[in-house]
């Protein structure tokens, strides 16, 4: 059985070549990246180049295969996400433990200025087009519907009561939508969309954004986990750059298209590319850091589940600046896991002083490119 669906991984993968995109990807099922490169056609890496180091810059001579883990898709992605939180929690060694919502109350502010300034997208510009063209072909194959998505008295999510839903206006889910840079962009276009973000940061700063564009209407947030959401279905579902800390996938992935009523969208990076540098992180730690899971993983779950699905790719728009090196030392320390160590955050503080190019009046990583992300169109489960 588990042969059987390695094989149905492998081939879904080979089928994700069929988009129209000019830049396609070089996909290896079993590895923990897509590598991006100019050719025809999606291939399968054969076993033997899964050993070569070239292709894996997280291994390094002290640890000859750090990235080494089960061959099942499913526990592949499972293991990944476990050592890479475990490799977290140990390096960051800080009294946080307790207070989730600490990572993101640092970081929140520094993305939404991003996104509202108009530096780049965060990911979303292609994500975005992407999710209106799903909602306008949900809603020219709708012809009866709900109204906006409400919570209802138990803190779940309906589609609303009867009646029928104008053309171009869909009920969305956007589960883990944070502060909003694809649920406004779509409510914009007159789309009714649930956000589920369980951030208390991120949370308030998608309230302040719904209640500057006056879209109170059009935009509902529910305060859980997506796991403790109670959802009915929804026209489309998104799940945009939410799955790298999920370790128990197959039941998250389950959930998401028994709530989906046409499409849901999945995107991810395509690479384990990170904005702090590897060879830093090992300075400062003395060991590679465990790379995430990337779309090519979610290629091969999804294969190995036999989930339908389609795969498209866009160019990453996401600003990779610094108001000055304040800014940079607090984001990069965070990173690397020493916002609370002095002496290792001013070895970071040198870093960006050495590193990071003056442009346009910000600070910028000098090689800002990590890629493509990945968008996985998912069909839904018709037998829930």
């Amino acid at each position: 059985m588990r042969a059987a669906r390695q094989a149905a991984g492998m081939r879904a993968v080979r089928q994700a070549a069929g988009m129209p995109a000019a830049r396609q990807c070089l996909v290896s099922a079993l590895g923990s990246t897509l590598l991006t490169r100019p050719v025809r056609r999606l291939a399968v890496l054969p076993q033997a180049a899964l050993s070569d180091r070239a292709h894996h810059p997280f291994v390094s001579d002290a640890d000859p295969a750090p990235w080494s883990v089960p061959q099942s898709a499913v526990a592949r992605w499972e293991a990944l996400v476990r050592r890479r939180r475990e490799q977290f929690e140990r390096l960051r060694g800080d009294n946080r433990a307790g207070d989730p919502d600490a990572y993101w109350r640092r970081r929140v502010g520094n993305y939404y200025e991003a996104v509202r300034g108009g530096r780049g997208s965060a990911g979303a510009g292609p994500i975005v087009r992407a999710a209106l063209a799903a909602c306008e072909r949900a809603a020219a194959g709708t012809a009866e519907g709900g109204g906006p998505s409400r919570p209802d008295a138990q803190g779940g999510i309906s589609a609303g009561g009867g009646g029928s839903v104008s053309p171009r206006r869909t009920t969305v889910l956007d589960v883990g939508g944070g502060f909003g840079a694809v649920a406004i962009p779509l409510a914009r276009a007159g789309h009714h969309v649930t956000v589920v973000e369980p951030s208390p940061a991120m949370r308030e700063y998608l309230d302040r954004w719904v209640t500057e564009e006056g879209l109170a209407d059009q935009v509902i947030t529910v305060s859980t986990g997506w796991m403790e959401a109670a959802t009915d279905r929804h026209d489309v579902v998104l799940c945009v750059n939410v799955l790298y800390p999920i370790e128990a996938i197959e039941p998250f992935l389950g959930k998401l298209r028994s709530a989906t009523g046409y499409a849901c969208l999945a995107a991810m990076r395509t690479s384990a590319w990170e904005i702090a540098p590897a060879e830093l992180f090992r300075a400062l730690h003395g060991e590679e850091r465990v790379p995430p899971p990337t779309f090519g993983d979610l290629c091969a779950v999804l294969g190995e589940l036999a989930v339908p699905f389609a795969a498209e790719f866009a160019a990453i728009e996401r600003d990779w600046s610094y108001a000055d090196l304040d800014e940079a030392e607090e984001v990069l320390a965070e990173t690397l896991l020493v916002a609370e160590r002095p002496a290792q955050r001013r070895r970071v503080r040198e870093w960006a002083a050495a590193n990071l190019l003056p442009r346009g009046g910000r600070l910028e990583v000098a090689t800002p490119d990590p890629g493509l992300d990945g968008i996985a169109t998912i069909r839904p489960d018709r037998g829930s």
